[in-house]
């Protein structure tokens, strides 16, 4: 019997999502073809489904249709008195925080920002790591051409001038703070190393090294395999803002394991880390600078400018934050929109969103199957078929190319690096991955929401864009339930991909 291509694919796709796993669960798909302009296979696609972080897709997409690829972060420094003949500045020294995202060591000589496939803010894990360099690189730069401008110290204080849009608190996914300044992902590196047996000390190496944050060890070596319970929430604060904090519990035996330390206060952080990075570039900096932050009032003028750093062009940041999926590079993005092009004082969300919104509706996917509250995907909702019909459209704009580029690939890197790395699809299908998680506290499991999007060109020649969710997906006590969710929708794919 032959079997019609399109039969073919609904059984080939059908065959994952019967598993037994998803008996009380709701899949969403759809397959379009790219050349045909045509459905190829739906199911539940009208349904709205928790879109997680395939919301970057559009976050990233608008990113570049509003800013435009070569979009780049200007990042200046201003002196806001005289400098006397032996280049003491009579006044404060001001960093300008204008929303970039890689005030970080992510940037390499050629200009492209490096990533791990585990990024550091999604931290706990043995796979969890940072980037490797120094994560003050880009204020040590700024600290170097302020000495090379003929400054030599200063006898006020070091600022940073956060007043592009208030700090907002958490983002919803790592919980990283969202804030027009970022140094280092806004998070400091704590790299917990055991011992070699059960009830030795273990080791901490800390990264950045900042006076906004002492850290003190008290964790030991647990018995191999068993869970690790380190803690950092014994956290105090003194007056000028600088953090003591206490890091208890232990580490089975084994490998290093990096944890995040998500800095309260940015402001803050990035203040003592450039004060750091301008005396060790030469310039004297009075020892109780900064103790009293305050605002920047005295008007930042041109002939003042001693030095400034201009960021890679934001199709690289769409690289990276699709390819490690970071929540908090694609949280910043509505309020880019809005402060860059809608110039807003206040609901800088909804003044972005209302910008993405009328892209959208321009470009044609109908919006009744999308609603969206931020740049992460920490509450967003899609159905199969208005992802695909966006897909779609991106894939005639000019900056498609940037998006395809950031998507991680199955089976290679990023966010599918180890989903159906033997799979006939491995390498072939590029896509943005999505998780959502809740606890079970019924019986200690989980309950997922998990969706993959994307593109690929099918082992018989076809483009399509496709989009497949799960929703409610539970998970059993120590199990990644995620993992095991994600390989169902990579099998979806490569189902996709072997049966047209």
């Amino acid at each position: 019997m032959i079997v019609a291509p399109a039969a073919a694919l609904a059984m080939a796709i059908d065959a994952p999502a019967r598993t037994p796993r998803l008996a009380h669960s709701i899949v969403a798909a759809e397959v379009y073809d790219l050349d045909a302009h045509r459905v190829l296979f739906a199911r539940n696609a009208a349904k709205l489904m928790v879109a997680a972080s395939t919301t970057k897709l559009l976050t990233e997409g608008s990113s570049l249709a509003l800013l435009g690829a070569g979009f780049r972060w200007t990042t200046p420094v201003y002196r806001t008195g005289p400098i006397d003949a032996r280049g003491v500045v009579h006044g404060d020294l001001v960093l300008v925080a204008t929303g970039d995202p890689n005030l970080s060591q992510r940037i390499r000589s050629d200009g492209t920002l490096a990533f791990e496939d585990e990024d550091h803010a999604y931290d706990g894990s043995p796979e969890t790591k940072a980037v490797p360099g120094d994560p003050l690189a880009v204020l040590r730069d700024l600290a170097n051409q302020v000495a090379k401008a003929g400054v030599t110290a200063i006898d006020g204080r070091v600022l940073v001038d956060g007043s592009l849009f208030p700090d907002q608190g958490a983002e919803s996914g790592t919980g990283v703070t969202v804030s027009p300044i970022v140094v280092n992902d806004n998070v400091v590196d704590v790299t917990v190393t055991p011992g070699s047996h059960a009830g030795d000390a273990a080791s901490l190496t800390v990264s950045p090294q900042t006076p906004y944050a002492r850290f003190v060890n008290k964790t030991t070596t647990g018995a191999p395999k068993s869970d690790a319970t380190i803690d950092m929430s014994q956290d105090v604060a003194d007056a000028a803002g600088r953090h003591t904090v206490t890091v208890t519990g232990s580490q089975a035996a084994g490998p290093s394991v990096l944890y995040a330390y998500r800095v309260g206060d940015p402001k803050r952080f990035a203040q003592d880390a450039f004060a750091l990075a301008l005396r060790d570039a030469g310039v004297a900096v009075p020892a109780s600078e900064s103790t009293q932050p305050g605002d920047v009032t005295p008007a930042l003028i041109p002939a003042n400018l001693v030095a400034q750093h201009e960021s890679p062009p934001l199709s690289e940041d769409a690289y990276i934050t699709l390819k490690v999926s970071d929540n908090l590079h694609a949280a910043l993005m509505p309020y880019i929109w809005a402060v860059y092009l809608a110039h807003a004082k206040r609901d800088y969300l909804r003044e972005g969103f209302a910008l993405e919104a009328k892209l959208l509706s321009d470009a044609g996917p109908d919006l009744q199957g999308a609603a969206q509250q931020d740049g992460e995907g920490g509450s967003a909702f899609f159905t199969a078929d208005f992802m695909v019909r966006y897909l779609a459209w991106a894939r005639t704009q000019t900056w498609y190319r940037y998006l395809l580029r950031g998507l991680p690939v199955m089976g290679v890197d990023g966010t599918l690096a180890g989903i159906q790395k033997h799979s006939p699809a491995r390498g072939k299908v590029f896509a943005k991955t999505g998780t959502d998680d809740s606890e079970n506290f019924l019986d200690g499991g989980s309950v997922i929401e998990k969706g993959l999007a994307g593109y690929m060109t099918t082992r018989g020649g076809r483009h399509v864009a496709f989009a497949f969710y799960i929703s409610a997906m539970k998970g059993p006590q120590d199990e990644d339930t995620g993992t095991v969710a994600g390989q169902i929708l990579g099998a979806m794919a490569a189902a996709t991909y072997t049966s047209i």
